[in-house]
């Protein structure tokens, strides 16, 4: 079976790696260079935290794959060191990781997990199994294994053919069985040629790197939305690197519009960033040393879509890298099959909304 993959990051490449494995006939189109634009960068958070037991189980199974693929590099591609979440989630999750029996607990106090944050407001959930993504090497893990079918070709048509579907491109035109459309801030375009519709409005955002005093220091990965700071200021903030300290705000969408321009939203980033650091954080320097741009689809946080028409199936959300190498296997396995994975926690396409808004 022939079968198209449009995109190359980390869902995508997830996808080919599962396809290849079964034995398909398989091409992958990237515009620019594979995980080079979503899934680039040297780390993410891994939890099994979220606000749906079916998530918390996607993950547990994310968390399986994870350690074959460790296997397979011969690296150790996701850390330990748990993650902690504050704010008003925190009793939904403890209900949905509860349900799902992922072992976790609720504390008062933070100072005793060890994280920078001086104060957090109410109580903190701690994710054990939780800790940090080696993006990079997962990048490389995957590229290194799916090279022969990836071809950097922009695709800017995609065509529903009486059995299967027309995929056209820069280098030309080809046919294929189904085609995984998976292709970040592309995929609203090219699914609206096949009547499918994803949700369209984009946000710029950045996430910044800064020294720890102690580069020895190791505390867990932190997503805060308890807006302890200041109102409708959020972050999520964990290790990158020995004694390098990312965080990841949210704010004000106002100010993170696309309309705005990526410049002066980093602009408005660093500063309220560096004031934050300055203002709420112990033992880290209020110096960027890094900095990570990407877009992100508004509004929302956790969860995914899913749709098909004929042989094209579209998958699209942020926050999936955790999710990857579970959706990769899905997503392959509908393709070959003709089913529809379930979408879970999706986005209301009517207004861009997010059913929840579950915190990064």
């Amino acid at each position: 079976m022939k079968v198209a993959v449009v995109g190359a990051g980390v869902v995508g490449l997830s996808t080919v790696l599962s396809l290849l494995e079964f034995g398909a006939d398989v091409a992958c189109y990237e515009a620019a260079a594979p995980m080079s634009q979503r899934s680039s960068g040297a780390s993410r958070i891994f939890r099994l935290a979220h606000g749906s037991p079916e998530l918390v189980e996607l993950a547990e199974a994310a968390r399986r794959t994870y350690a074959v693929w460790s296997e397979r590099a011969g690296a150790e591609l996701v850390g330990g060191g748990g993650t902690a979440i504050a704010g008003p989630d925190v009793g939904e999750w403890s209900v949905a990781m509860s349900a799902a029996g992922a072992p976790h607990r609720v504390e008062d106090g933070q100072r005793r997990l060890g994280l920078p944050d001086r104060s957090i407001g109410g109580p903190v959930l701690f994710d054990p199994a939780g800790g940090v993504i080696d993006a990079g090497r997962i990048g490389e893990f995957l590229i290194a294994r799916t090279v022969p079918a990836v071809a950097l070709d922009t695709v800017y048509r995609i065509e529903l053919l009486d059995s299967g579907t027309r995929v056209w491109s820069a280098g030309g035109r080809r046919d294929f069985d189904a085609c995984v459309l998976v292709a970040g801030a592309a995929t609203c375009s090219l699914a609206a040629q096949v009547e499918l519709y994803t949700p369209s409005a984009l946000f710029h955002h950045v996430r910044l790197t800064f020294p720890l005093a102690d580069p020895a220091r190791r505390p867990p990965c932190l997503i805060d939305k308890s807006e302890s700071w200041r109102p409708g200021f959020t972050t999520y903030q964990h290790l990158t690197a020995p004694g390098k300290w990312a965080v990841g705000a949210h704010f004000d969408p106002a100010d993170t519009a696309w309309e705005l321009g990526r410049d002066r939203v980093v602009a408005t980033s660093r500063r309220l960033t560096v004031d934050y650091v300055r203002q709420k954080l112990d033992g880290v320097e209020d110096r960027i040393v890094g900095e990570l741009y990407c877009t992100v689809t508004a509004s929302w946080g956790d969860g995914y879509g899913v749709q098909r028409n004929g042989g094209v199936l579209t998958l699209y959300g942020d926050n999936l890298f955790k999710l990857a190498p579970v959706l990769g296997q899905l997503l392959a396995d509908a393709a070959l099959s003709g089913s529809t994975p379930k979408s879970i926690m999706a986005p209301s396409l009517e207004t861009n909304e997010p059913a929840r808004r579950p915190p990064r």
